[in-house]
């Protein structure tokens, strides 16, 4: 593989084959909020139809049917504690673009009103691990624009509206786009959307689609969720224990000071452990060794940890609730483990980020980038570049990568089945494209968030994916981590079949 680049002919238009796309987020305040309540959704427009409104912001689409882009034109205060959303789509590509499918959310069932929405256009309030979708009606309605086919050379506006997030500063997330990030939402209260015709105030309004957010990753010693407000470290009782036994080695201590650290700065006065093995043996080996081995760990975690007023509570599992799959050797070393849970501790306040990257002359800044050499079934990688744009941690604490893959051929390539999650992620995430950050001093990789739903914070492929390149076209493509502020350099690993392309040294600004 080629080393690292400073510099990537080719690279760096921010949509597919696109002008230059200002990066710039400022403070998001409230539109005029014009517009009265018209039709089921927004009409189509053009400059010609009218001065349109400004944008705060704007990100590639990797849309079907692009070149195309969203951009982001406000996000304000609403009617009974919500929030209102308004973007546009931007249609640059020679062919009508569906939009039916891009922005809707895949984890629901049903269509909302017969067709599907905004409803995957979420705000991300990663200060408090939480994702908020469109709120909907008793009947299955959505308070979102309704999508169809946008043609070619049009623009829509759309809207969606959310209950308020705890935070004043969130992310906002658009399917297939890189996400807006550190938008600010104001004071005050903005009229209905354009096109809007069914309020929050009003409204029949089923539960709030509220999901939890949990970041992964994984050692070979220890892995940590960091699952909503809670956290919890799998230990490996490989490490941990000698086979069949419950009586912790002399290489447990290490292990268990680093959690008893992360106990002693949480706030929470619960600690559970929860023992569990494989599915090799039987019940009545299983279950009373999994007891013994998080008896153990109580033990221990009670003499290491300072703070006063915990409580921990231990039991045994035996082989119940794999995390992995007991039919090869990897997955049953995971499921080895024992888990220790409590409340995430606080943050530490994270370093300053750098400011969001600036086009220039239609070109994204290219921090890293490499060309590879694969041999074998994954050699039609070799027809790519890959580039990383920006790697930022947002001010909620979480990291978001942004990065290119450019056909670098002068035949039309197929991206897609490179890209997907075959080989290259540990959890189940639908569609995902499964890039990672690996902390070599911590000896941690970490995976792009999912909600509570399994949907990833990351491009999927499933729905409208751009995939079919045209010679020298890129695709931006994004993954969102939980990584806490200590961990500052990382290599980046980018996925191609059971492959990665890794690019190494990396900062996060």
């Amino acid at each position: 593989m080629m080393g690292i680049s400073s510099r990537w002919k080719g690279v760096g238009r921010l949509w597919i084959g696109g002008t230059a796309l200002a990066l710039v987020l400022a403070g998001c305040g409230g539109g005029d909020g014009k517009g009265g309540k018209g039709g089921t959704s927004s009409a189509p427009s053009s400059p010609a139809a009218g001065r349109p409104a400004p944008a705060l912001a704007s990100r590639p689409l990797a849309a079907e049917g692009g070149p195309a882009r969203a951009e982001l034109l406000s996000l304000t205060p609403s009617a009974k504690n919500t929030v209102t959303a308004r973007l546009r789509i931007v249609n640059e590509g020679g062919d009508d673009l569906d939009l039916r499918g891009p922005l809707a959310d895949l984890s629901r069932d049903k269509q909302v009103g017969g067709v599907l929405g905004m409803g995957g256009i979420a705000l991300v309030d990663g200060a408090n691990m939480k994702m908020y979708y469109p709120l909907s009606t008793q009947d299955g309605h959505c308070l979102c624009s309704e999508t169809d086919r946008l043609p070619s050379g049009q623009s829509r506006e759309v809207y969606a509206v959310y209950p308020a997030p705890q935070s004043r500063k969130v992310t906002v997330w658009v399917p297939l786009a890189p996400p807006f990030t550190e938008v600010a939402i104001p004071s005050g209260s903005a009229p209905p959307a354009p096109g809007q015709t069914l309020s929050p105030q009003s409204a029949s309004l089923a539960a709030p689609v509220i999901r939890s957010l949990k970041g992964t990753s994984e050692g070979v010693t220890e892995s940590v969720d960091e699952d909503g407000g809670d956290t919890r470290v799998r230990l490996s009782t490989d490490v941990l224990f000698a086979l069949n036994k419950a009586d912790l080695t002399a290489k447990a201590d290490d292990a268990l000071r680093k959690v008893a650290a992360k106990i002693d700065a949480s706030r929470g006065a619960v600690v559970k452990i929860d023992g569990y093995t494989d599915n090799s043996g039987n019940d009545a080996i299983n279950n009373p060794l999994s007891r013994r081995r998080a008896d153990a760990v109580q033990n221990r975690l009670k003499s290491l940890v300072n703070r006063q007023g915990v409580t921990f509570q231990s039991a045994g599992h035996g082989s119940a609730d794999p995390i992995a799959d007991n039919g090869t050797d990897e997955g049953r070393r995971k499921n080895r483990r024992v888990t220790v849970s409590f409340p995430r501790p606080p943050l530490a306040a994270p370093p300053a980020s750098s400011p969001a990257p600036t086009a220039t002359d239609g070109k994204l800044p290219v921090i890293a980038s490499t060309r590879p050499h694969f041999t074998g079934v994954t050699a039609d990688g070799n027809n790519f570049s890959f580039a990383v744009n920006a790697l930022r941690r947002e001010a909620g604490g979480l990291v978001v990568l942004t990065w290119t893959i450019t056909n670098e051929t002068d035949a039309t390539k197929k991206a897609e089945a490179g890209l997907a999650k075959e080989g290259t992620l540990s959890y189940s995430a639908p569609g995902a494209t499964g890039a990672r950050l690996f902390d070599s001093a911590g000896q941690l990789r970490y995976w792009p968030m999912q909600d509570s739903a399994d949907v990833c914070l990351c491009t999927q492929t499933v729905s409208g994916f751009h995939s079919d390149l045209e010679p020298h076209q890129g695709v931006t493509l994004s993954d969102v981590f939980f990584a806490p502020p200590e961990v500052r350099t990382v290599n980046v690993e980018l996925p191609w079949y059971s492959s990665a392309v890794t690019l190494k040294n990396l900062t996060i600004s």
